[in-house]
């Protein structure tokens, strides 16, 4: 218990000296302001903060004043009023302006992005069609192939009818001058036994002969 109690001053001791976690505040927008080397006007200036300085707050006097460090390492001493939490509206525009600078700059690469989407669907749609067209085109062209297959068949098959026709009609030629060659002569046979017979009948026959 003793131990306990003489830790308790160490501790008070620890959390007093141990430094204040680092806050950021901002000097007025209103003018520039000193920085002290101690917390009153009677000590020097160290130098002066323009509108909008971030300062990080060290601590904080019961005077009104507030010890800073300036971005440049100088540690001083600042009227408390003279800070405040956001940066200066003058500041706070022109991060504003900045950041519509670069919004503006995304939004052109955006609209000239959507120009290439846009674009690029017009040329993928055209391939669309000239696509659908070429299909139509290549089943219009296995069409007419098959078709030229099928007349080519039909072309055979009546080619080949007509050599039997033609080879039918060479063998009726053949078969009518035959029986042509026949049937004359059988005529001249007829007339050479006529003629051999004749003389040799008697002529009372020869007479009736000559009234048929």
């Amino acid at each position: 218990m003793k131990r306990l109690l003489l830790l308790y001053p160490l501790l008070l001791l620890v959390i007093l000296t141990s430094p204040v976690h680092a806050e950021t505040r901002y000097a007025t927008d209103d003018f520039t302001v000193p920085v002290r080397s101690g917390a009153s006007t009677r000590h020097k200036i160290l130098r002066m903060v323009s509108s909008g300085t971030p300062l990080e707050i060290l601590r904080t006097s019961d005077e009104g004043y507030t010890q800073v460090k300036t971005p440049e390492g100088t540690v001083g001493w600042i009227l408390t009023r003279y800070l405040m939490d956001q940066p200066p509206t003058r500041e706070q525009v022109t991060q504003l302006e900045e950041r519509m600078a670069v919004l503006e700059s995304e939004n052109q690469t955006l609209r000239g992005e959507k120009d290439m989407l846009e674009t690029a669907r017009a040329d993928l749609a055209r391939c669309g069609e000239e696509l659908t067209g070429i299909r139509r085109a290549a089943s219009q062209t296995l069409t007419i192939e098959e078709d030229n297959v099928r007349l080519q068949q039909e072309n055979a098959a009546l080619q080949e009818q007509l050599l039997q026709l033609e080879t039918q009609n060479i063998a009726l030629r053949d078969e009518s001058k035959r029986d042509w060659f026949l049937v004359g002569a059988g005529v001249v046979v007829g007339s050479l036994l006529l003629g051999l017979i004749i003389p040799h009948i008697p002529l009372q026959r020869r007479r009736r002969w000559d009234q048929f």
